[in-house]
C-alpha cells in the first residue's frame, strides 16, 4: 500500500478551493441572498480574518484527507480520483446537509439553495479529484546503505 501524499499538490489545491469559493459566490452570490431574503446591505461583509482562517484550514483538512484517500485506494488516474472525491462529497457532504437543510427552518430550505450551497463543494472535490488523482506522486526517496 502507498502512503504517498503529494503535498505541493494539496497545497497549491487550498488556493484553488479559495478561488472557487470566491468565483462560486461572486456568480451566484446574489441568487443566494435572494433565497434567504437578504441583500447585500442586509449583511456585513467580513473584516475579521476568522472566517478566512477557517475556511483555509477546512481546505488543509480536505486535501490532505482526498490526498491520504487517493493514496490508500492507490488513485493513479484523474478519473479514478474524481470517483473518489466525488464520492466523498455525496455521501459525506450533500446527503447530511441535504438532510439537515430539508428540516432547517420548517423545511422552508428550497432545493436550489441546497444546490447552490453544495455545488461549490462539488466543483471543488471535482477539481481535487482530478488533480489527486493525475498528479503524480513522488517516488519514495532511497536510504543510503
Amino acid at each position: 500500500m502507498s502512503t504517498r501524499i503529494n503535498h505541493l499538490a494539496v497545497w497549491i489545491l487550498v488556493i484553488v478551493h479559495q478561488a472557487i469559493g470566491f468565483g462560486w459566490y461572486a456568480a451566484f452570490g446574489n441568487v443566494w441572498l435572494n433565497y434567504h431574503a437578504k441583500t447585500m446591505t442586509d449583511i456585513e461583509q467580513p473584516t475579521d480574518f476568522m472566517p478566512y482562517a477557517i475556511a483555509i484550514a477546512a481546505s488543509i483538512f480536505v486535501n490532505y484527507g482526498l490526498a491520504r484517500l487517493m493514496s490508500v485506494f492507490e488513485a493513479t488516474s484523474a478519473i479514478c480520483g474524481l470517483k473518489i472525491a466525488l464520492g466523498c462529497w455525496f455521501a459525506f457532504l450533500f446527503v447530511e446537509h441535504a438532510a439537515v437543510s430539508v428540516f432547517s427552518a420548517f423545511g422552508t430550505n428550497p432545493w436550489p439553495l441546497i444546490l447552490i450551497d453544495m455545488g461549490r463543494p462539488f466543483v471543488a472535490f471535482a477539481v481535487s479529484g482530478l488533480v489527486l488523482g493525475a498528479w503524480p506522486k513522488r517516488a519514495p526517496i532511497a536510504t543510503g546503505q
